[in-house]
């Protein structure tokens, strides 16, 4: 369970004399994990996609790590990668249960597209299929021709060819006004013309 420390340190410091020491030795011990300044976790084997949101708020899993769940990539991830809005720079956490990094996307497709979970105590976000799709894409270089954006999706990218075309054109059209992107837009006319 993700407990913040000063919750810890409020239910320590009837018991002890100095509730920050006992958190250090807790520490220490492996009775929390330690994510970052003030958080922290209670079970060491808690799966780190349930952590990954409560590290750097607001955010959701997308790019490498949400393609790879939804199959369009043929690689498993090893960090847990996520979309945030606001922060004007990438961040990367390493932490005892794994690696979490966050990156930007437009604060007006920030909040489409967006799949909510519960998991016992934790609430996760994952991006959609699309979505994750449109996210990878925002943050790569502008590609303007459908033969750019073929080699940037199934070569570079390792798209799943038959999950592309099974996009729907609606949504990539909607997000497409969301992110005022060339490759987005790119996709879009492209997927238009194929369908």
């Amino acid at each position: 369970m993700i407990v913040k420390g000063e919750l810890i340190i409020d239910s320590l410091s009837d018991t002890y004399s100095s509730p920050a020491c006992k958190l250090g030795r807790m520490v220490e011990s492996g009775e929390l994990i330690r994510l970052k300044r003030g958080l922290y976790e209670t079970d060491p084997k808690t799966p780190p996609y349930l952590v990954a949101r409560y590290l750097c708020e607001p955010s959701y899993i997308s790019f490498e790590y949400a393609l790879s769940w939804h199959e369009i990539i043929p690689e498993r991830t090893v960090v847990v990668t996520n979309a945030t809005i606001n922060k004007r720079r990438s961040k990367r956490f390493d932490t005892p249960l794994g690696s979490f990094s966050y990156s930007d996307v437009p604060a007006a497709a920030f909040p489409v597209g967006v799949d909510r979970f519960v998991d016992d105590d934790y609430e996760y976000y994952i991006a959609t299929p699309a979505k994750a799709v449109c996210d990878k894409l925002y943050k790569m270089p502008p590609v303007r021709s459908y033969k750019g954006l073929e080699t940037l999706m199934f070569d570079d990218l390792r798209f799943d060819e038959e999950e592309i075309l099974g996009l729907e054109t609606k949504t990539i059209r909607e997000y497409a006004e969301l992110y005022h992107c060339t490759t987005i837009t790119t996709l879009r006319n492209y997927l238009e013309e194929r369908a």
